[in-house]
């Protein structure tokens, strides 16, 4: 095999590697994330004294006491929230319990859920959401009283000793969402998942259901917006329900996943030249009391049966906008690496040919993957009009409260601190053949590649390396 041809493959599986970590977008777990506490907090301690994820709270058992008071909202009202332990239904059961309903969160694990103080005050019920059986026999459960903190029980086994005297199932939640967005994740939790809790209310006669769906269902190329898509025709042609779509922009978590790596001293990666997409992220706290009102009488008008697209209160924010911000929250100057979009057309062309010469489902699902990665280096995630902004926390809020206290554990970390110091110390691997490969035409793309490059004579390098084996030294 000749250099050139092992620099390729070397490349190929960076390719793939990168795209990979940059679309790592779902919940990274608790011991992953005290782990990678105890690691990061070392790595710069002599900036921020605070670890960089928040630690779950050490209560070994949630307080049974949602309000009685009776002015509230959700006085002598049922709330079910679908997703409950992800990034927004911790937000929702929170702003539910505050609300005075009886909150029911559906989770996985009822153990590791109890430790969660943002649970705090809702009942935790296990329920395998893809199993459409057991849906419907939870959501008949707490129709008829049962696994209600503060529901009178029966027998001591916390059963109501008829359905008619239990509260009204008021609101039901889906914040459910596939953690990969491959084809069969998609499909079984974004769509089926969903559509068995939509049929379970329905049967047990709830009143409002609330989606949160995704802005960027309203160009749906990827399957995840398509299951979401598919889902939403459901729910709109029923008529037992009221319904709300909520589509969010953007989440704080999903554009803080390099603040670590900055703090540790590494340089922000940008796309492009870091102003290829824009958008106005929504805090969950801001979300969540967004979607609570959805169900409220009052918002009838403007938020029933509708589609509805929300942003947070800042007003259009560039990818180097955001990391000029990091780098304000942290006291530090702002240093960039540049990654061309392009990559990612590389990466999805070459699974695509693999794809189709060696048909398997996980080639299927890499490049689905990868696909899900160009789209979000791509897209606008913004809403322009005024009446789709929401909220009074803002993006710099957000920054400056992590800077202080450390991340939300359900921030994920991304590879950016390895890919920044790739791109600053091996930058003819890791960014000139690549250049060399698919931007050799594009020489705006390259000098904004190369702009924040130790090494000046990265395009000499570039030339050298198409020029044969023999036309310069790579080290």
């Amino acid at each position: 095999m000749n250099s050139k041809s092992f620099v390729l493959l070397f490349i190929i599986n960076a390719l793939l590697s990168t795209v990979t970590a940059f679309t790592h977008h779902h919940s990274t777990s608790s011991r992953q994330n005290q782990a990678t506490t105890t690691l990061l907090h070392s790595a710069a301690s002599s900036t921020l004294n605070k670890p960089y994820f928040a630690e779950y709270s050490q209560t070994t058992q949630l307080p049974p006491a949602p309000s009685h008071d009776k002015s509230k909202p959700g006085h002598g009202k049922t709330a079910i929230i679908a997703g409950a332990t992800g990034y927004i239904g911790r937000a929702v059961v929170r702003e539910c319990v505050s609300r005075g309903y009886h909150t029911v969160s559906l989770v996985r694990n009822v153990t590791s859920a109890s430790f969660d103080e943002a649970l705090a005050g809702s009942s935790l019920v296990r329920c395998n959401v893809t199993n459409d059986a057991e849906v419907h026999s939870i959501v008949a459960e707490i129709a008829a009283g049962r696994h209600l903190l503060a529901f009178p029980p029966a027998n001591n086994d916390n059963r109501a000793t008829s359905s008619s005297s239990a509260p009204p199932i008021d609101l039901l939640v889906s914040c459910l969402a596939s953690p990969s967005g491959i084809e069969s994740s998609v499909y079984s939790i974004d769509y089926a998942a969903t559509l068995s809790l939509l049929h379970a209310g329905r049967r047990q006669n709830a009143r409002h259901f609330v989606l949160l769906s995704a802005y960027c269902c309203r160009n749906p190329l990827l399957k995840l917006q398509q299951a979401k898509l598919q889902f939403e025709s459901q729910l709109s042609t029923q008529t037992d329900m009221t319904y709300s779509i909520v589509r969010p922009t953007a989440f704080f978590k999903s554009v803080s996943g390099q603040f670590e790596s900055i703090v540790a001293g590494n340089s922000y990666v940008l796309f492009g030249d870091g102003e290829v997409t824009r958008c106005n992220p929504i805090s969950e706290e801001d979300l969540a009391v967004y979607m609570c009102d959805c169900a409220l009488e009052e918002f009838a008008e403007e938020r029933w049966g509708r589609v509805l697209n929300v942003g947070g209160p800042d007003g259009p924010l560039t990818n180097r906008m955001l990391g000029e911000m990091m780098f304000r929250a942290i006291n530090k100057p702002p240093k960039f690496v540049y990654v061309p979009t392009q990559i990612f057309d590389m990466s999805i062309s070459l699974i695509e040919f693999i794809a189709k010469n060696f048909p398997s489902q996980k080639w299927e699902d890499a490049l689905e993957t990868a696909k899900i990665g160009k789209y979000y280096a791509v897209e606008d995630m913004l809403t322009t009009n005024k009446s789709e902004k929401f909220g009074r926390i803002r993006m710099m809020d957000h920054f400056e409260k992590i800077a202080r206290e450390g991340q939300d554990p359900f921030t994920p970390v991304r590879a950016t601190a390895f890919i920044s110091k790739t791109l600053e110390t091996l930058p003819v691997v890791s960014v000139s053949i690549p250049i060399g490969f698919g931007l050799a035409s594009k020489p705006d793309i390259v000098e904004n590649v190369v702009a924040s490059s130790p090494l000046a004579n990265v395009p000499l390098l570039v030339a050298s390396l198409l020029g044969g084996e023999n036309g310069g030294h790579l080290f």
